[in-house]
């Protein structure tokens, strides 16, 4: 019992021992390019503030582990012990130690316990990573064995990053390249890809909000730009290596995370109208609003009230973890009450952002997936990035479809608006001619019982007197009969001109024919018409056929007056125009020899002129004049 008592005595101390500090001296001539030595080295953690070098350097070191540094000491002072010796032939050396760390590394001198500052703050340029690379350079010739010290503050927003690599300085490109850039290039490739598309978003609907003032472009517009800072600040987090930004990291990730989704609650609100459409939900969004601006304006300085930050990430994760369920609410609220085609795509764009949310939540926590390329936490935050894209891409779609949805119905209601207005406009043009049409007809009516009743008893009474009276009265009498004639046929061509049921085509032509005839009756002449079988209905207005009636009788008194012929031919052709010919077998004339003063052809082509016809004489064994009049 004793014995065995003794051996495990003697075992756990030996554990201890071995476990107490067994690194052996890092041989630095074996390094060809840059090598990390996070797990070559060991380490002395003191939580107390004023504890210094010279009190370490007694105490004992432990090798590093899965768990350095200890976040729950957090912050302490960390003093990590480096032994190195020299087989090669390079004697310089640089320390990298990692982002955003804030350390004094001191080359400790073994025959004189004395420790010696190096130079701290040196940094180096490199263009592959963007940035001045901050090292620490030391010295140990070939053959030398070396102890180095270094003192580092470890807190909450560095301990991750801590990660110290021995560099030979002409490879300092190499180790840019490796270590910064390689590890990042998927990630880097694909997440300018998606900024770019989140870019041009933004920017096209700054432009859009900026024409039309709308509160919904704004909501969207603002989310768009907080998550695109949040994801370049993801980005440039691969070359920045300074302490201030990465103390403000947590405050940056809190604000523009919480504040772009405040900002898509705010755009589902007012653009699917929840206040209006829904009511009795309307409280349940505006909880999540409140929830989250309340969040955002006491955990973001309770985040910073102690340099651990453990309390502000603690409750930052639980928000994270309770508010998806109750986005998960909302949105089935959302689909089963407002079923419009544009909530379907607000729907389908949350549901597949928050799925691709979980999985950049799986990767960043559990997942342990790394390569030379990618690693887990840059698939988490493609993830992330791809969720954002695709919702914003959903959401534009819901905007643009609900645009042009109400583009149409603003155009179809302008075609409703001027077809309405036409048809007015129509009906008032009609009620002007009908009323145009009755004052005309009234006229001709007026005219012909009025007018004409008195022409006529004039030339009844001009009979009888020429009956009753003597020789000398009759001559007088003859001519007030033929007056009175003459005054009862015009009058009644200026009634037909004026009355609206004559305003046809075959009205037009069979009236003409009538006025033919009887021109030709008395005159020892033969006439020929040709008129054809079927005249369509194409209205013709009264000026119109007033101008024609008056020019075919000009031609017919030509005839009669100056032709000395014995037949007459008269042709009535329709095609696009009116086309009426009349031909005599006459002597004709030469129209170059017409006295100015006789005026009759000239008063042919301005009746016809008026009307947009046209009048053509041709002398060919007689004459033909020709009258075009489009239709």
């Amino acid at each position: 019992m004793l014995k065995t008592l003794i051996i495990t005595v003697i075992s756990t101390l030996c554990f201890f021992s071995i476990r107490a500090d067994t690194t052996r001296p890092i041989d630095l001539g074996t390094i060809d390019k840059y090598d990390s030595i996070l797990d070559k080295i060991s380490y002395y953690t003191g939580n107390e503030n004023d504890l210094s070098l010279r009190e370490v350097l007694n105490k004992t070191f432990s090798n590093t582990g899965e768990n350095f540094p200890d976040r729950n000491k957090l912050p302490y002072r960390c003093f990590l012990k480096l032994s190195v010796t020299n087989s090669g032939n390079n004697d310089t050396f640089w320390l990298y130690m990692g982002k955003a760390q804030e350390y004094t590394m001191y080359e400790y001198d073994s025959s004189t316990k004395e420790t010696k500052v190096l130079d701290n703050h040196t940094f180096s340029f490199s263009y592959v990573a963007f940035n001045q690379l901050p090292f620490t350079p030391f010295i140990v010739r070939p053959g030398e064995t070396k102890t180095f010290y270094i003192q580092a503050k470890i807190r909450f927003y560095n301990r991750q990053l801590v990660d110290p690599i021995i560099i030979i300085p002409k490879e300092i490109t190499t180790f840019s390249f490796d270590y910064f850039l390689k590890p990042n290039v998927t990630y880097l490739l694909v997440s300018f890809l998606l900024l770019g598309i989140i870019l041009s978003l933004f920017l096209s609907f700054v432009e859009i909000y900026y024409l039309t003032f709308n509160k919904d472009y704004l909501f969207y517009t603002l989310a768009l730009l907080s998550y695109l800072l949040y994801f370049f600040l993801r980005i440039i987090d691969n070359f920045i290596y300074g302490r201030a930004y990465w103390f403000l990291y947590d405050f940056s990730v809190q604000l523009l995370q919480i504040g772009g989704s405040i900002f898509i609650l705010l755009f589902v609100i007012s653009f699917l109208q929840i206040r209006e459409t829904i009511p009795k939900y309307y409280r349940l969004f505006r909880i999540i609003v409140l929830m989250e601006t309340i969040f955002l304006a006491i955990n973001i300085p309770l985040t910073y009230a102690n340099e651990t930050h453990r309390l502000g990430i603690i409750i930052f994760n639980v928000l994270r973890v309770f508010i998806f369920p109750y986005y998960i609410l909302l949105i089935a609220i959302v689909t089963k009450h407002i079923r419009t085609r544009e909530t379907r795509y607000i729907v389908w764009g949350s549901l597949i952002s928050i799925l691709l949310f979980f999985v950049a939540l799986y990767q960043d926590g559990i997942g342990t997936y790394k390569n030379d390329y990618i690693d887990h936490r840059k698939i988490a935050l493609l993830a992330f990035t791809s969720g954002i894209l695709i919702q914003m891409r959903f959401f534009m779609r819901a905007i643009f479809f609900r645009t042009t949805t109400e583009n149409d119905m603003h155009i179809r209601e302008l075609e409703r608006l001027h077809i309405d207005r036409e048809r007015t406009e129509l009906e008032k043009q009609k009620a002007v001619i009908l009323t145009k049409e009755r004052e005309r007809n009234r006229i001709a009516k007026e005219i012909h019982d009025d007018l004409g009743s008195g022409l006529t008893s004039i030339r009844l009474l001009s009979e009888i007197a020429k009956v009753k009276g003597g020789q000398g009265q009759k001559k007088e009498l003859e001519r007030i009969s033929e007056t009175s004639n003459r005054l009862i046929d015009k009058m009644n061509e200026i009634i037909w001109s004026m009355n609206s049921r004559n305003d046809t085509l075959p009205n037009l032509i069979a009236y003409l024919r009538q006025v033919i005839v009887a021109y030709f009756e008395p005159l020892p002449m033969q006439l020929r018409i040709v008129i054809p079988d079927n005249i369509i209905e194409i209205h013709v207005t009264g000026k119109t056929r007033r101008n024609i009636l008056l020019a075919v009788k000009e031609a017919l008194h030509n005839i009669a007056k100056h032709s000395r012929a014995t037949e007459v031919d008269i042709v009535f052709r329709i095609d696009e125009s009116l086309f009426i010919s009349i031909t005599d077998n006459g002597i004709g004339f030469d129209p170059a020899t017409i006295p100015c003063h006789k005026n009759g052809l000239q008063n042919i082509r301005e009746r016809l002129s008026g009307i947009g016809g046209a009048c053509t004489i041709l002398n060919n064994g007689g004459t033909s004049v020709i009258l075009n009049i489009p239709l």
